[in-house]
């Protein structure tokens, strides 16, 4: 009787966590999406982490300061760092992803600094130059980056490419695609260098 106790006050337990989670990202997404006017969050899959990282190490293997710009939970942020041995900046504005992120980043002992900020006011006051800049924003928020090309080398945009400006290098990965306000985009890098 007492293990069954335990069982269930760990069951409510969990079930509680979950419930606090989804609805701390239903609370995000609707703020992101409704207030802010951004693109709710994707979540990079591993083919796009993979492809990000082996481009970085074949193109920009002496990078030393790389900025993920909006990066939600963290998860390319941590995997760039482990994989290129570069400082990586992740830049995100909302608190529950900014508080996620830090979680994980204290259990995987990583390098990357998970900042909470506004990207742009960021970008703005920051002193540092990124030789990379890895974005997965939407085809309306990537070209603001642009405004910034004093401070990095590389632009590396994440399915989205950014209109009039022609890519330096654009790579295919794998089959996925993006979803973003209705409009199918195939997974692709596209790559824009700056001297």
């Amino acid at each position: 009787m007492i293990l069954l106790l335990y069982f269930l006050y760990v069951l409510v337990a969990i079930v509680f966590v979950l419930d606090c989670y989804l609805i701390l990202k239903f609370i995000e997404f609707v703020y992101c999406a409704h207030v802010l006017k951004q693109p709710p969050m994707a979540a990079s899959v591993k083919d796009l982490r993979k492809t990000v990282v082996k481009e970085i190490n074949k193109y920009y293997k002496n990078a030393k300061n790389i900025c993920d710009f909006g990066s939600g939970f963290g998860g390319l942020a941590r995997y760039i760092s482990k994989n290129t041995g570069a400082n990586v900046y992740g830049l995100e504005n909302m608190p529950f992803s900014v508080f996620i992120s830090k979680l994980s980043d204290y259990f995987c002992k990583t390098t990357n600094k998970t900042i909470w900020c506004n990207g742009f006011d960021y970008m703005d006051k920051t002193k540092t130059k990124f030789d990379v800049i890895v974005a997965y924003l939407g085809p309306d928020l990537t070209p603001h980056l642009l405004k910034y090309k004093n401070k990095m080398r590389v632009l590396i945009s994440l399915d989205f490419k950014i209109k009039g400006l022609k890519p330096t290098r654009i790579t295919k990965v794998g089959s996925g695609a993006t979803i973003y306000w209705g409009k199918l985009y195939p997974h692709r890098l596209y790559v824009y260098e700056f001297k």
